[in-house]
């Protein structure tokens, strides 16, 4: 019984010994100069229909190496992660870009599963189909120099309507 005792006594500080160096510990390294985060989420429409799936990227008005952004779910709205890995948003001044980019469907029909045969001969025929694509965001709120989005972080407004659909077309090359 006494070997039973030592035996369970040991597996137990070894487990709690390495379990920070396990894939399941949930506790996360932070960066040293990482400011405080506000969870955050904003809600971009565009004629007040939400925006889906569009790359929202708050850049800061001061020189900070922090960059909260994600990506607009069906509802318009986006938690904001910074630099992608630290949930939330560092207090600040920001200016919004916003980005969604729409490509025609390919002509070739109903794409072939991945493994099944013909399917790289179907991929490079894709590859070579010339398919028109443009912005679906107005051209100005996609470039930090010419965006008129502010974000206040903590957030004052979490909605913003970016006007009507972009249909500035470009040929992919």
């Amino acid at each position: 019984m006494q070997l039973n005792r030592c035996h369970f006594l040991k597996c137990a500080v070894s487990i709690i010994f390495l379990l920070p160096f396990s894939g399941c510990y949930s506790g996360t390294s932070l960066p040293s100069d990482l400011p405080k985060l506000t969870p955050c989420t904003l809600t971009f429409t565009q004629e007040g229909q939400p925006l889906d799936g569009a790359m929202v990227t708050l850049n800061p008005t001061d020189s900070s190496k922090w960059y909260p952004s994600g990506i607009t779910n069906e509802k318009g709205s986006v938690e904001l992660y910074t630099n992608g890995k630290y949930k939330g948003a560092p207090q600040g001044n920001y200016k919004a870009v916003v980005k969604k980019v729409y490509t025609e469907p390919s002509k070739l029909g109903t794409p072939i599963e991945e493994g099944s045969p013909g399917y790289e001969e179907w991929q490079q025929k894709v590859a070579k189909e010339k398919r028109h694509s443009w912005s679906v965001v107005e051209k100005k709120f996609t470039d930090v120099n010419t965006t008129t989005l502010e974000v206040v972080i903590p957030a004052t407004t979490t909605v913003f309507d970016l006007g009507k659909p972009a249909k500035d077309i470009f040929e992919d090359e």
